[in-house]
């Protein structure tokens, strides 16, 4: 219930920003396909299919591009039956791990070809991100669920299909640091549309 209400917020003020955009503003909806990494990846190697993030951009100058991210994406993995040893405790069973990401940042981009129908991008985010995590084990279960300083490095590639909408595809990396985890990694593939305010 927590990791919903932080998404809702956070879409909240996405919007709530997004309402007071100018011109030169859009927002983007995508749906985003994660693969963990270091910490995360070793705790979960499924890749996760459910994840989406809402970005909103206001255009300071044609190339430049400010604004704030919310996302939300969701990793499972079924372990085999076995002894698992969670902090002094050894249990044995099936494995249910689940960790759920919430990462709210400031992000600027830097648009390139700013006249042409494809205008690739690079950007760079900065904030936090809510992590949590979950293992459930027959009537145990044992949770996390630290906030953490985040970067975001992002390459994308934007398809303008008229002056007011455009399918917007990137590569981000968000990094996840401090609190009672390790560094959590994950490179998430996005795709969806932007649409001029």
């Amino acid at each position: 219930m927590k990791r919903i209400t932080v998404f809702v917020i956070c879409c909240f003020l996405v919007s709530f920003t997004s309402a007071y955009g100018q011109q030169g503003s859009h927002l983007a909806v995508q749906y985003d396909m994660s693969f963990g990494m270091g910490d995360l990846g070793d705790f979960i190697s499924a890749p996760s299919f459910r994840g989406a993030s809402l970005q909103y951009r206001y255009a300071v100058t044609d190339n430049i591009l400010v604004g704030v991210d919310a996302a939300w994406n969701t990793f499972y993995e079924k372990m085999d039956y076995d002894s698992y040893t969670v902090d002094t405790k050894t249990l044995s069973g099936i494995q249910y791990r689940y960790q759920n990401e919430v990462p709210i940042l400031v992000s600027v981009d830097y648009l390139f070809l700013t006249d042409n129908k494809f205008q690739p991008y690079l950007g760079l985010g900065i904030g936090t991100i809510y992590s949590e995590r979950i293992v459930d084990m027959g009537i145990w279960r044992f949770e996390e669920d630290p906030w953490q300083f985040a970067l975001k490095p992002e390459f994308g590639l934007m398809y303008n299909f008229s002056n007011s909408t455009a399918f917007k595809l990137g590569l981000k990396y968000y990094t996840g640091m401090g609190g009672d985890l390790d560094t959590q990694g994950y490179l998430t593939i996005s795709a969806g549309f932007a649409f001029s305010l």
